[in-house]
C-alpha cells in the first residue's frame, strides 16, 4: 500500500474517531499521519493533517495547543502551493475562529 492511501486512512480514521468523541484515539491516528506526512516531505498533506489536529484539540478544549498546530497548518499550506490557497484559507479562518474566541474579540 502507497504512503499516500497510508496517509489518508490514518487522517480519515483520526477525525472519524474524533466524530465519535474519542478524542485519545484521535490525536493518536492525526499524530501517525502527521509523521508520515512529514516522511513523505509533503507539506500540503501535512497542512491538512495538523489542521485537523487542530479542529481535535479545539474540540477538546486545548486551545493553545489547536493555535499552535493551526499555525504551522498555515505555514506549511504556504510552503506547499503559496498564500491564498484553498486549504491556506480554511487554515486561516479557523485559526481567525479561534484566535477571536480566545481574546474574547469572537461571536
Amino acid at each position: 500500500m502507497s504512503s499516500l492511501k497510508i496517509l489518508g486512512m490514518l487522517n480519515r480514521a483520526g477525525m472519524d474517531a474524533f466524530n465519535e468523541g474519542r478524542t485519545e484515539d484521535a490525536l493518536f491516528q492525526l499524530i501517525q499521519a502527521d509523521r508520515l506526512a512529514q516522511s513523505m516531505e509533503s507539506p500540503l498533506h501535512g497542512a491538512k493533517v495538523r489542521n485537523n489536529i487542530g479542529l481535535v484539540h479545539q474540540g477538546a478544549g486545548n486551545h493553545e495547543a489547536a493555535l499552535a498546530c493551526f499555525r504551522v497548518a498555515a505555514q506549511e499550506a504556504v510552503r506547499g502551493a503559496g498564500e491564498g490557497n484553498v486549504l491556506h484559507k480554511a487554515i486561516a479562518r479557523n485559526l481567525n475562529r479561534l484566535e477571536a474566541e480566545v481574546t474574547g474579540q469572537g461571536a
